[in-house]
């Protein structure tokens, strides 16, 4: 009796054993995985003549407004993987070879301070219009990662630009541009 006892608890521990590592493979089936462009435009104008003309605008990006999937999953989300951060001028009207100096930032939403910044050095507003390039916004990868966590927690991030427009007047729409995959569970 002993023996059947004993050899019952060994087959035991040994199915369970197996279907531990199964449970884990079949948690991670249903998980949901999809990219997503999120993007913002942030419109600027200052109509007043001026040189060295300070710049400090700030727009939330929320993610769920932007993408279904997001809204839809948005209480399952485990996690957002930047792919890439970029901008672009989408409209340009103003004085011919204005530039800007100054930084793309992202913050928190539930502040009003920037946490983590790209510099941008004398972009020609104009010629940045006119070519339609699409210029990446360079961070390092903690600064990413800090990104990614703002997204993750609030499924939203402040954009902020701040610097130094040389001439005005001048009106221009500069779109930020985030491309991402987003993980999340599906039960």
């Amino acid at each position: 009796m002993k023996t059947i006892s004993k050899s019952i608890g060994a087959l035991a521990f040994a199915l369970t054993a197996m279907l531990l590592p199964a449970c884990d493979l079949l948690d991670k089936a249903d998980d949901v995985s999809f990219n997503a462009t999120l993007d913002e435009d942030i419109a600027v104008a200052k109509p007043n003549e001026g040189t060295n003309v300070a710049l400090s605008e700030t727009i939330a990006l929320d993610a769920r407004d932007q993408n279904s999937d997001i809204n839809k999953y948005a209480k399952k989300i485990t996690g957002f993987k930047i792919h890439k951060l970029s901008y672009k001028i989408t409209s340009y009207d103003g004085v011919a070879g204005c530039t800007f100096t100054g930084e793309i930032s992202f913050g928190d939403v539930s502040t009003s301070s920037p946490t983590v910044a790209a510099v941008i050095t004398n972009l020609n507003l104009q010629e940045a219009y006119t070519s339609g390039e699409e210029f990446d916004i360079e961070l390092d990868p903690a600064d990413v990662k800090a990104v990614q966590s703002l997204l993750k927690s609030d499924k939203a991030v402040n954009i902020y630009i701040t610097g130094t427009l040389s001439q005005t007047p001048v009106y221009f729409t500069v779109k930020v541009i985030l491309d991402v995959n987003v993980e999340a569970d599906a039960l």
